[in-house]
C-alpha cells in the first residue's frame, strides 16, 4: 500500500555526523539541504542507464564464453531486481537520502563508521571510472570510421570532450540533466526494448531462426564464471540509481516505485537481449567489438539499414552513462558529508542543486582515469569497491534482519557469500597486483579527503562555496534567450562545415558517412538540449522559488488568510485563518466570507477595503476581527476570465488588543482619578484656566470656520441673486422677441397666401418678386424663433442654477441635463472669454434610463466640473498658442446598476500635490478673484456624501484630466 512517505520517521536512524569535522560555524541544516526540484518523470531516466548499457559490456563477456553468458546473466539479473526491490524498501525509511546503494550501506553499518565509509568510495570509483570509459568508447567508434575514409582522428581531444561535455551541463543544475536524460533515454530504451523482444519472437517462431537454445553450449570454469560475473556486476547493480535522486524528489513515492518498474524491465530488456544477441551474433570475426556484435544481431532481424540505428544506440548510450555517472557521484560524496563520513565541502550544494565541489573532485578523478586510459585494467580495478560495497550492503542487512526495512535477510546472507567468492575469485582472476590496487584505491581517496579539510586553501572549505553561490543567485544574465541562440547557430555552423570538410569522402562512403554524421547529429543535439537547459533553468527555477515562498509565506503567516472567488466564497484557506475562525479547511472552503462576517456587506466589490468585524462562534463566545480585502486580482495575468479572478482577505484577530485598549484606558481614567484627588488646588487650577483656555481657542477657530462659512455663502447668495434678477430681465425682452416672431411669422404665412390667393391681378414677374420676399421674411423669423428659444432655455438653467438650494428627488434624464449644462458651460466661457472655442466630443450611452438624483444638486456638480475643464483647456491654449486645439469630452456609460459619468479634457493635468488637495474647502488654483475653492469640495460631498456615489480624479501632468462619477440608479419605466 502506497504511503507518504516524507512524514515517516527514521525509526530511530539520524543524519548526524558520526565523525566530526570542521564547518567553519556554519549552520549544518542550511548547507546541506537538498532542494526537491525533480518530478517523478525526471528521476526515473536516471535508472534507465543501466538498460541502455547492458550490450557494451554483453558483447565482451560473449566473446569469451558464448552462448555460457546465459549463466552469467540469468543469476546477475535476480540478484539485480532483488537489490531494488530492497533498495526501494529501504528508501521509504530514508527519504531524504541521496546517493542511493553506497550510502544506504554505510548508513546500515553506523556501528562501523570506518568500514562504511571504505564500501561507499569504492562504490563510488566503479562509477568515476565508467565515465572516461565510456568516452573512450564514443571515441573508438568515430575512430573507425575516420580510419576507414582515410581521416585522423584527433583521440585525445576527444576523449577529453566527451569527458568534459556532462560536467559543462552539470554545473547548471540538476534539472538541465534530468531532462536531458528524459529525452534520450526513452527512445534508447525503447529500441532496445522493441530488439529483445521481437528478436525473442523471431528466434521462437521464424522458419529462418537459428533455434531458440543453442546445440552446443561451450564448456567453462568455475575460474571464468567468477571472472566475467564479477566484471559484469556493474550492469546487474545499477539499475537502481534511481534511488540515488529521492531526495531531490518532489513525490518520492513515486520514484521509489520506479525501482519495481525498473527491477522488472531487466528480465526482457536486459536479460533477453543479452539472449538474443547471443544467438544471432556468433561470427568468430565479430570478436567483442560492441557495434559490429549488435549490428550483426540487428541486420538479421530489421535488414541492412540498420548500421545508423546501432551507431544511435552506441552513442547515445554512451552520453546517457556519462551524463547518469556526473548526477549521481556528487550525490554519493554529499550524503557521506552529510551523515560527517567526508568532508564538509562535499555537502555544500547550490539553490538549483550544484554540488561544486563534488563536480570538480568527480572530473579530476576522471581525468586521471582517462589519462591512463587502460579500460580493461579499469574496470578490473575499481570492480573490487563496487563488490565490496555490495558485500557490506548484504552483510549489513542480515546484521539488521530484525528491523522493518530489511525484506528477505536469508537471501541477503546468501547474496554476501557469492558476491565474496565472487571478488576473490573473480577479481584474482584478472590480476593480484590489480586486485590489491583496486583494495587500497578507496583507502588513498579517503586520505585525499582528510588532507582537504587540514589544507587552508580556500575552496576546501564550505565558506567559499556559499559565498560563490550566494553571489552567483544575485547575477542574471541580461539576455539568456540571445545566447541561446548564438550557442546553437555556432553548433549548425560547426557540423556543417565538418560536413563541408568531409563531405567529398562521406559521399564516397555512405554507410561510414551516415554512421558519421548520426554520431555528429547525436551529439550536437545533446549539446543543443544541453544548452537550452543550461540557459534557461534557471529563469525557471527563479520563478519556481518565488513561487514556493509565497506559499511559504502563505502557509506560515500568523495573520489568518484566505483567497475568495468573485462571489465572496472561500477558495483557499492557511493554518492561521482555521485557529481564527475555529473552523477547519473543510469546514471554511466553499463557505461564504459574509455569512461568517454579516456586517461585510452583499457583493465584495462594495466591501471596504479595511473594517473591524465581530465573529461569533457556535458557544456564544466572540471574537473582534481586523479584515483587510485586497483589489480583485487575476490568478493569471494572461487570461481575461472573469471567472478566475479572486480576491485575497486577510483576517486578524484583535481582540486580545482591544481588551487590552479598554483595560488600558480604565487603568489610565482611574489613574486620573487618583492624581485628580491627590493633586494640590493650585494645580486643579491651572488645568481648569488650560481647559478654558484650549475651550477659548476652539471656540474661536469654530467661529472663523463659520464665519468663513458665512462669506462664502453670501457670495453664492449674492451671486445667486445677481444671476436670477439678471436673467429675469433677460427673459422678458426675450419673451418679447419669441412671442412676436411667432406672430410675424404667422402674418407673413397669411400674405403669403393672400398674394397668392390674388396671382390674377398682379402682374406675374411682381407676384413672384413679393413670394420670395415673404418666404425670406418667414424663414428669418423662424431662425429668430428658433434662437430665441434656445437664448430662452439657457437662461431657465441659470435661473434653476441660482436657485442655490436643493431640490427634491426625481427620476432625471441624466444625457439631457448634461448636455444642458456643456452649453451652459460653453456660453459662459464665451461670455467671459470673447477668444474662448473648445472641441466638444460627447458620447451618451441611451441604455442608462433615467435615475434617480436632485437635479438642481447634480447640476450644480456638472457646471462646476465642466467649468474647470473648459478653464484649464483654456489656459492651455493661452500658454501654447495656436498650435494646441482645448477638447472635451463628455460620455456617459451605464454599469448596470450604476451609471459612470466621466468629463475629461486636455489641459495641463494635476501634479500630486495638487490631486491630494483638489476637494479641501477654499483650495483653488486660480488667481484671486477667478475662484473661491469650494466647487470641488462642494461638487465631492454633492456625490459621495448625498448621492452615496463616487467622485474619482484621473490625470496626467501635461497631458489630460479626467472626472469619473459614479452614481447608483434605480431604472424607472417612463412611457412614452
Amino acid at each position: 500500500m502506497a504511503t507518504d512517505i516524507r512524514h515517516q520517521p527514521e525509526n530511530g536512524y539520524h543524519s548526524e555526523p558520526t565523525q566530526p569535522y570542521p564547518t567553519d560555524n556554519l549552520n549544518r541544516r542550511s548547507l546541506m539541504r537538498l532542494p526537491r526540484s525533480l518530478s517523478a518523470v525526471e528521476t526515473s531516466g536516471f535508472g534507465l542507464t543501466g538498460h541502455a548499457n547492458w550490450f557494451t559490456i554483453a558483447t565482451a563477456i560473449q566473446a569469451a564464453i558464448g552462448p555460457s553468458a546465459i549463466f552469467i546473466w540469468l543469476p546477475g539479473i535476480i540478484m539485480g531486481m532483488m537489490l531494488n526491490l530492497q533498495v526501494k524498501r529501504i528508501g521509504e525509511y530514508f527519504p531524504d537520502m541521496a546517493g542511493g546503494t553506497p550510502n544506504y550501506t554505510a548508513r546500515l553499518l553506523k556501528n562501523y563508521p570506518g568500514l562504511g565509509s571504505y564500501a561507499a568510495i569504492g562504490y563510488f570509483l566503479s562509477w568515476v571510472s565508467t565515465l572516461p570509459i565510456s568516452a573512450i568508447v564514443l571515441t573508438q567508434l568515430i575512430k573507425v570510421n575516420l580510419n576507414s575514409l582515410g581521416f585522423r582522428c584527433p583521440e585525445t581531444l576527444l576523449n577529453i570532450t566527451f569527458t568534459l561535455l556532462p560536467f559543462i551541463l552539470t554545473f547548471s543544475g540538476t534539472r538541465a540533466l534530468s531532462i536531458l536524460l528524459a529525452f534520450f533515454v526513452l527512445p534508447t530504451v525503447g529500441v532496445l526494448s522493441v530488439f529483445s523482444i521481437h528478436g525473442l519472437l523471431w528466434l521462437a517462431f521464424s522458419s529462418n531462426s537459428p533455434g531458440f537454445f543453442p546445440t552446443i553450449w561451450p564448456e567453462f570454469t568455475f575460474i571464468d564464471w567468477a571472472k566475467w560475473f564479477y566484471f559484469a556486476t556493474y550492469i546487474f547493480y545499477c539499475c537502481d540509481s534511481a534511488a540515488s535522486f529521492v531526495a531531490d524528489s518532489r513525490n518520492p513515492t513515486k520514484t521509489l516505485q520506479f525501482l519495481k518498474i525498473s527491477a522488472l524491465a531487466m528480465l526482457p530488456v536486459i536479460l533477453g537481449g543479452a539472449w538474443v544477441l547471443m544467438r544471432l551474433a556468433t561470427a568468430p570475426d565479430l570478436k567483442d567489438d560492441v557495434f559490429l556484435n549488435v549490428l550483426a544481431a540487428c541486420q538479421v532481424l530489421w535488414g541492412p539499414w540498420v548500421p545508423t540505428l546501432v551507431t544511435f544506440l552506441v552513442v547515445a548510450s554512451c552520453l546517457l552513462s556519462c551524463a547518469t555517472i556526473v548526477s549521481n557521484c556528487p550525490r554519493m560524496l554529499y550524503q557521506l558529508a552529510v551523515d560527517g563520513h567526508i568532508s564538509p565541502t562535499f555537502a555544500v550544494v547550490s539553490r538549483r542543486g550544484v554540488f561544486g565541489f563534488g563536480l570538480v573532485f568527480v572530473l579530476v578523478l576522471s581525468l586521471i582515469c582517462l589519462a591512463w586510459g587502460n579500460v580493461p585494467r579499469l574496470v578490473a580495478i575499481t570492480n573490487v569497491g563496487l563488490v565490496v560495497c555490495l558485500m557490506m550492503f548484504h552483510l549489513s542487512l542480515w546484521l539488521r534482519r530484525d528491523q522493518p526495512e530489511v525484506r528477505w535477510p536469508g537471501w541477503s546472507l546468501g547474496f554476501f557469500v557469492v558476491d565474496a567468492v565472487v571478488l576473490v575469485v573473480g577479481g584474482l582472476a584478472w590480476g593480484w597486483q590489480d586486485f590489491i590496487i583496486g583494495l587500497f584505491f578507496p583507502l588513498a581517496v579517503l586520505a585525499v579527503d582528510a588532507g582537504i579539510s587540514r589544507i587552508a586553501f580556500a575552496p576546501f572549505h564550505p565558506s567559499w562555496w556559499i559565498r560563490l553561490y550566494r553571489n552567483r543567485s544575485k547575477s542574471k544574465m541580461p539576455d539568456f534567450v540571445a545566447f541561446q541562440v548564438v550557442i546553437l547557430i555556432l553548433l549548425i555552423v560547426s557540423a556543417v562545415a565538418v560536413g563541408w570538410i568531409f563531405g567529398f569522402k562521406l559521399y564516397a562512403n555512405s554507410t561510414v558517412g551516415l554512421n558519421l554524421f548520426v554520431v555528429l547529429l547525436v551529439t550536437v543535439a545533446f549539446i543543443g538540449v544541453a544548452v537550452a537547459c543550461w540557459t534557461s533553468l534557471p529563469q525557471v527555477v527563479s520563478m519556481e522559488e518565488a513561487r514556493e515562498g509565497a506559499e511559504q509565506l502563505f502557509t506560515i503567516a500568523l495573520d489568518g488568510i484566505v483567497v475568495l472567488d468573485e462571489n465572496g466564497v472561500i477558495r483557499q484557506t492557511n493554518p492561521a485563518a482555521e485557529s481564527v475562525f475555529g473552523i477547519d479547511s473543510t469546514g471554511l472552503i466553499g463557505s461564504y466570507l459574509n455569512k461568517l462576517l454579516p456586517r461585510l456587506g452583499d457583493q465584495p466589490e462594495q466591501w471596504l477595503s479595511r473594517s473591524e468585524q465581530t465573529f461569533n462562534f457556535s458557544d456564544g463566545s466572540s471574537r473582534i476581527l481586523e479584515v483587510a480585502i485586497s483589489d480583485r486580482f487575476s490568478q493569471d495575468a494572461s487570461l481575461s476570465n472573469q471567472d478566475l479572478q479572486q480576491y485575497v482577505a486577510i483576517v486578524r484577530d484583535i481582540t486580545d488588543r482591544k481588551q487590552a485598549q479598554e483595560a488600558l484606558q480604565k487603568a489610565n481614567e482611574e489613574l486620573e482619578i487618583k492624581v485628580e484627588e491627590r493633586t494640590s488646588e493650585l494645580t486643579h487650577t491651572v488645568e481648569q484656566l488650560q481647559n478654558e483656555i484650549e475651550e477659548r481657542q476652539r471656540i474661536e477657530e469654530n467661529l472663523r470656520a463659520m464665519q468663513n462659512q458665512i462669506i462664502v455663502q453670501e457670495k453664492l447668495a449674492s451671486l445667486g441673486s445677481l444671476t436670477a434678477g439678471i436673467a429675469h430681465e433677460i427673459r422678458n425682452p426675450l419673451n418679447f422677441v419669441n412671442n412676436f416672431s411667432e406672430v410675424s411669422a404667422e402674418l407673413t404665412e397669411e400674405l403669403l397666401q393672400e398674394i397668392e390667393n390674388q396671382t390674377e391681378r398682379l402682374e406675374p414677374e411682381t407676384s413672384e418678386y413679393i413670394a420670395e420676399l415673404l418666404t425670406d421674411l418667414k424663414a428669418n423669423l423662424q431662425k429668430i424663433n428658433q434662437h430665441g428659444q434656445r437664448a430662452d432655455r439657457i437662461v431657465g438653467n441659470m435661473l434653476l442654477h441660482s436657485r442655490g438650494q436643493s431640490g427634491h428627488w426625481e427620476a432625471t434624464d441624466i444625457n439631457t441635463l448634461l448636455e444642458e449644462y456643456v452649453n451652459l458651460a460653453y456660453h459662459g466661457m464665451r461670455a467671459k472669454e470673447a477668444s474662448f472655442n473648445i472641441i466638444i466630443k460627447s458620447g451618451y450611452d441611451n441604455d442608462i434610463g433615467k435615475v434617480e438624483v436632485v437635479p438642481q444638486d447634480i447640476s450644480r456638480v456638472f457646471l462646476n466640473i465642466i467649468n474647470n475643464a473648459c478653464y484649464a483647456a483654456h489656459k492651455k491654449k493661452q500658454e501654447m498658442g495656436e498650435e494646441f486645439s482645448p477638447q472635451l469630452d463628455v460620455r456617459t456609460r451605464n454599469l448596470g446598476s450604476a451609471v459612470e459619468i466621466r468629463i475629461r479634457d486636455n489641459g495641463p493635468g494635476m501634479t500630486p500635490d495638487v490631486l491630494d488637495k483638489i476637494f479641501n474647502p477654499f483650495f483653488t488654483t486660480k488667481p484671486a478673484g477667478e475662484g473661491t475653492g469650494l466647487g470641488l469640495s462642494m461638487s465631492h460631498d454633492i456625490i459621495v456624501q448625498q448621492h452615496r456615489g463616487e467622485l474619482k480624479v484621473e490625470t496626467e501632468v501635461g497631458n489630460y484630466t479626467e472626472f469619473i462619477i459614479t452614481l447608483q440608479k434605480k431604472i424607472v419605466e417612463v412611457k412614452d
